[in-house]
């Protein structure tokens, strides 16, 4: 026989599964490449919201806008130059921004960090 206690415990557990699943969540980053200026979106429980979201910030500022990054669970960067940029994502902030300032490094000289985040994982 099952005690009070077992039973609540159960309980608990057929009440909230969802609890042991990771949540998906998704950023993004917009940008304009002739106005050079950008947008982002951070927490978004779509790739498609992330993208709309970041793609209106930066229309705010530029019409040519677009995506140059999504992500889910995990983080993402922008590098910009004066002769091109550069966008990563990867598991790290750190490792994002290398692969953004690597691939913008490859585009233009003096490269540097415009955004990074990571999504709350």
């Amino acid at each position: 026989m099952l005690r009070v206690s077992q039973l609540a415990a159960l309980a608990t557990l057929a009440v909230v599964p969802q609890l042991g699943v990771a949540q998906e969540l998704f950023g993004s980053i917009a940008y304009s490449e002739k106005a050079r200026e950008y947008g982002w979106a951070n927490n978004y429980s779509t790739r498609e919201a992330a993208e709309q979201a970041a793609l209106k910030f930066c229309r705010k500022s530029a019409a040519d806008c677009r995506t140059v990054l999504w992500f889910r669970n995990a983080c993402g960067a922008l590098v910009t130059g004066p002769g091109g940029h550069g966008a990563g994502w990867a598991d790290s902030q750190t490792a994002a921004v290398n692969k953004a300032l690597k691939i913008c490094a490859s585009r233009s000289a003096a490269c540097a960090v415009t955004r990074s985040f990571c999504t709350g994982k």
